[in-house]
């Protein structure tokens, strides 16, 4: 018998990657046909991206186990993990060869210098596929094929006007009795891992075809996106009753398809931070990647200059790549974007407060959990008037000098809210009062019913000016008009007709405001409320304006309008005259360059590490 710790003779030599020879090349794998548990054998060659070779690009999550599967690649053993086995196992032909790119084969891992190279040309990778073969992994709970069949059931009814109208008289008037089982299935599917991933975004996100494979089932990509597409605009509460995360599908959608109109820098998908901070949510094996998985984004174009000469370079600290970012930005910007994506968060989250290391807090932390921006590009805010920003960058010490002006400070911060604090369905049982009334009460300070005679700081009603603050002035309410053109009676409304229902008690709420209801629409003003509130609290500020900004703001904190920004700021003091950035805030009546018309506000310059 052999020595169990000798060598195996038989065991194949381990395959080793050829560097390649410019920097636009990449590896095709030829798949040999094969079924079932036959060994997966294939071969290498490198191929230029110029020369337009034809292959199907696999999209699939790297898993969390080790490498402990194996292809046979030129007669020689390239370790792989279980999913990436799985990917190949299913995508591979019976009779004939495939001709397939995946990066776990295709690219060598273990070279940092190459891995940051080919990260450079993933765009071109994924836009230049045939095909998008996204692995799903396997149907586990035997449910693949009756998400398909549901997701096909409703492609159809959103086609069909009639059956449409039926399909939403149902699941709206008799949502509640709706039996949770048959969209079990389709709720499964959106939540496998792989719609997490943070490099779907390039791999799904070009105009390439794509199919969908989980287990045996499989789904044109075009379909599912297109159904998440009308539950993301039309059914928020079915979704959320069905625990369907179809946002999160829709979102990906052509996402680094360039538009055929031209954008300017005031729209959302026309800038880079805005796209890196969409992206938040979703999770990087590697956290360089929440910035090099969108170097191939066509808003680069349109941006700050000094962003287009960022490259990948996996030999650089993470910090330092996103200090990188935000200085690069703030270099050329027009607007102080970089900014609203930044918060300060308290370390109880569920995605916990990394340690910062030496980022700045002007610089965001991409890895952070978002919340819902202020102060994107397309936002109709200009609290800072048409001005330009006015700052340098100290790289020494990494400070930001900026000029704008100091509004005020925060008096009392009087409510912190939950995820559900502006759903409407409220625990019976439960006595304490709804975040609206508590709000509220801090407001008047007593028990003063709900009413439009209270005068806020600029003269119009408290009420008006509450349910805008918490809406973020109702900007997400309606897109499919111009801002400006709906009539604030409409906004006054919708909230009315929150109250009124969320409330249940018509004696705290005055006779005027239950009128204004009946022409509102209270689930349009909570959708907004429950986006806009999450993660962040209320306050009133020493001279009386309502501020919403990060939960953690504190009493002493200082509102400021730096030049450039869309939406004012709120800083601490540090020690040695400088100040933190705690985040963007809105502050209501002070939303379209008021600020500017005050006599006594002198132009500072503020030092922000």
């Amino acid at each position: 018998m052999a020595d169990a710790n000798s060598k195996d003779l038989s065991a194949p030599e381990r395959y080793k990657y050829t560097p390649f020879e410019d920097n636009y090349s990449v590896r095709i794998l030829t798949l040999e046909p094969g079924v079932g548990d036959e060994p997966l054998v294939g071969h290498l060659g490198s191929e230029s991206l110029d020369s337009s070779p034809r292959y199907e690009a696999i999209s699939y999550c790297w898993g969390t186990g080790g490498r402990s599967s194996e292809i046979i690649c030129d007669g020689k053993s390239l370790a792989l993990t279980k999913s990436i086995e799985g990917a190949l196992r299913r995508m591979r032909h019976g009779t004939s060869q495939r001709r397939l790119w995946a990066d776990q084969v295709c690219i060598n891992q273990y070279d940092i210098a190459e891995r940051s190279q080919q990260v450079g040309v993933m765009n071109a990778i994924y836009k230049g596929a045939e095909h998008v073969l996204v692995w799903l992994g396997e149907d586990h709970e035997g449910v693949a094929h009756d998400a398909v069949t549901m997701i096909h059931y409703l492609n159809g009814v959103f086609n069909n006007e009639e059956m449409h109208n039926e399909f939403k008289r149902v699941h709206s008037e008799e949502l509640l009795k709706q039996d949770r089982t048959p969209w079990v299935p389709f709720s499964n599917l959106t939540r496998l891992p792989w719609f997490s991933r943070m490099w779907i975004v390039q791999e799904i996100g070009t105009s390439a075809e794509a199919t969908l494979y989980w287990g045996d089932a499989e789904i044109d990509w075009e379909i599912l996106s297109s159904v998440a597409g009308v539950l993301n605009t039309q059914y928020h509460y079915l979704r959320s009753r069905f625990s369907i995360l179809t946002p999160n599908v829709r979102y990906l959608y052509q996402r680094f398809v360039e538009p055929k109109e031209q954008y300017d820098f005031n729209h959302n998908r026309a800038a880079f931070i805005y796209e890196l901070h969409r992206a938040r949510h979703l999770l990087a094996k590697d956290p360089r990647d929440h910035v090099y998985a969108f170097l191939g984004h066509f808003s680069l174009s349109t941006g700050s200059q000094s962003l287009k000469q960022l490259v990948p370079d996996y030999s650089r600290p993470v910090e330092d790549i996103f200090y990188d970012v935000a200085a690069r930005e703030l270099s050329g910007c027009e607007t102080l974007l970089v900014l609203s994506a930044c918060h300060a968060v308290p370390a109880t989250y569920r995605r916990r407060l990394m340690e910062r290391g030496n980022i700045p807090t002007w610089a965001p932390d991409w890895r952070i959990v978002p919340l819902h921006l202020m102060g994107t590009p397309g936002s109709p805010h200009r609290a800072s008037g048409n001005s330009l920003p006015k700052l340098h960058i100290d790289d020494t010490r990494r400070a930001l000098h900026i000029r704008g002006v100091r509004l005020d400070r925060l008096h009392r911060p009087s409510w912190i809210f939950w995820h559900n604090a502006f759903h409407f369905h409220r625990n019976r049982n439960n006595p304490r009062r709804l975040p609206i009334e508590a709000v509220w009460r801090d407001i008047c300070r007593g028990n003063e019913p709900f009413n439009l005679q209270k005068r806020y700081r600029n003269g119009e009603s408290a009420f008006f000016a509450l349910v805008q603050s918490l809406t973020n002035g109702c900007i997400g309410v309606d897109r499919s008009r111009p801002y400006e053109s709906v009539p604030k009676e409409e906004w006054l409304a919708n909230g009315a007709a929150y109250l009124v229902r969320a409330l249940d008690n018509t004696d705290a709420i005055s006779q005027e405001i239950q009128d204004l209801a009946q022409a509102g629409d209270g689930f349009k003003w909570s959708h907004e409320a429950t986006l806009i509130t999450r993660y962040r609290g209320f306050a009133i500020t020493a001279g009386g304006w309502f501020v919403v900004g990060p939960d953690i703001m504190q009493g002493g904190d200082v509102v400021v309008i730096l030049y450039g920004g869309k939406v004012p700021f709120l800083i601490r003091r540090r020690e040695g005259g400088t100040w933190m950035l705690v985040g963007e805030c809105y502050v209501h009546g002070m939303m379209s360059g008021e600020v500017l018309e005050f006599k006594g506000l002198q132009e500072e310059e503020f030092i922000i590490l």
